[in-house]
């Protein structure tokens, strides 16, 4: 390659890449709460801190599910490091540790689409940084961001693995480590594990698979040993955030939500007739699952999830919360599925991952930000895009509408909450 053009390649991505943390550093200065309930967790944040920071036995039978439901070792970890570090330095630091999650994904991009223009590839990792719910996570302390740090970096052993049939257990044995660390911030990760079972069972070894295994158990043993002790269990199983959750309009909102995320990557006329050449395809598998979602739309007697007006999702709040359009938010969830089938290739792996995405929050309300940047990493590191589709997606006058899209909503959501 001529030296001249790959400087400019690199110059380029160092410029982009500088452009977005300089406005992360603007935003850090003034304050900034784009996701509009950051600064709020930020209060309460602050006090599991300073509680953990001196006697942690004492802090542990404070810290409740029913006071948060997260587990406590993050917290733990930030109240040594304010022993040392103010809150602001903190946040300082938390700040440098998040602007390295698009560049973690970046990496992952690399080893996934190998063949695939490393500009392009450069672009989208840097849409990260256009979440609000990126940003606010960066600027306030919470532990989205160091979750999906871990997520990322799991998933890049994951490729370094060769998908566990590499004889190479070093990239196994991290790729499941870093999940772990995952699972220590926020114990629902820990549903990501079967998406790697059902990768182990299918390239790897019996041996291997009961010694990763096992490591793996004998890693998590604090969280097991936690849960028990402290009853963390018996919340959990009575728990009505969990048990009267109303699963079948959080499958409506869920599918919203991720029409949301596909809508700017339906770019070109290419695109749109291959969506419709894999309809014709998908005749019966289509026909059924529309039933499915027009059975579980109109089997609601209620649309309403909260009385504080939060939660449920752009879509939810346009379509029933100020349009009245229940029937409208209903046909949008139809539209979702089609793509899911559609956009995606039919295969095992993109269903589990479908099923883990919606069963990670079995709440009573759920929110966009669970899902953002979340489902974007997702959907271009691990879920099977179709190949006609992906090789008519990465091309630069089509990445530029989701890179305008994301900062539309980026703009609109800072206006919103301010």
């Amino acid at each position: 390659m001529n030296n001249k053009y790959y400087n400019s390649i690199l110059n380029f991505r160092y410029v982009s890449y500088t452009f977005f943390v300089a406005t992360i550093i603007v935003s850090f200065y003034l304050e900034e709460d784009s996701a509009g309930g950051a600064r709020y967790d930020y209060s309460i944040i602050k006090n599991f801190i300073l509680m953990f920071s001196s006697n942690i036995k004492t802090s542990y039978e404070i810290y409740t599910p029913s006071i948060n439901p997260h587990l406590p070792f993050y917290y733990i970890i930030l109240g040594k490091l304010q022993n040392y570090l103010d809150l602001k330095s903190l946040r300082y630091l938390y700040a440098l540790i998040s602007i390295t999650l698009p560049l973690i994904f970046y990496n992952v991009l690399k080893l996934r689409l190998k063949n695939q223009n490393k500009n392009i590839l450069f672009l989208i990792s840097l849409i990260i940084f256009l979440s609000p719910y990126f940003r606010s996570s960066t600027i306030w302390l919470t532990n989205d961001n160091l979750t999906l740090i871990f997520l990322c970096s799991s998933i890049y052993f994951f490729y370094k693995s060769e998908k566990f049939k590499n004889n190479n257990f070093y990239y196994t044995f991290f790729c499941l480590i870093f999940l772990i660390f995952a699972v220590y911030i926020r114990q629902n990760f820990i549903l990501f594990v079967f998406f790697y079972i059902y990768y182990l069972l299918k390239n790897s070894n019996n041996k291997k698979i009961i010694i990763l295994l096992l490591t793996s158990l004998i890693a998590v043993l604090p969280i097991i040993n936690y849960l028990f002790i402290y009853n963390h269990i018996d919340y959990y199983f009575s728990n009505k955030q969990v048990s009267s959750a109303n699963y079948s309009l959080n499958l409506l909102i869920f599918l919203n939500i991720i029409l949301f995320y596909l809508i700017p990557f339906l770019v070109s006329k290419n695109i749109i007739k291959q969506i419709f050449f894999n309809l014709r395809d998908s005749k019966k598998k289509l026909l059924l699952i529309i039933f499915f979602v027009l059975i579980l739309g109109f089997s609601n007697t209620s649309y309403t999830i909260t009385s504080h007006g939060f939660g449920g999702g752009t879509f939810y709040k346009l379509l029933v919360q100020i349009l009245d359009l229940p029937f409208l938010f209903i046909i949008t969830a139809v539209i979702s599925s089609i793509l899911l089938l559609c956009f995606f290739e039919k295969k095992i792996d993109n269903l589990i991952l479908i099923v883990i995405i919606f069963f990670l929050y079995p709440l009573q309300i759920i929110y966009q930000k669970y899902y953002d940047p979340l489902f974007l990493i997702l959907m271009f590191s691990v879920m099977s895009i179709d190949k006609y589709i992906i090789k008519n997606l990465l091309k630069y006058k089509f990445i530029i509408i989701p890179i305008i899209y994301f900062a539309s909503f980026y703009l609109f959501s800072l206006y919103y909450y301010n």
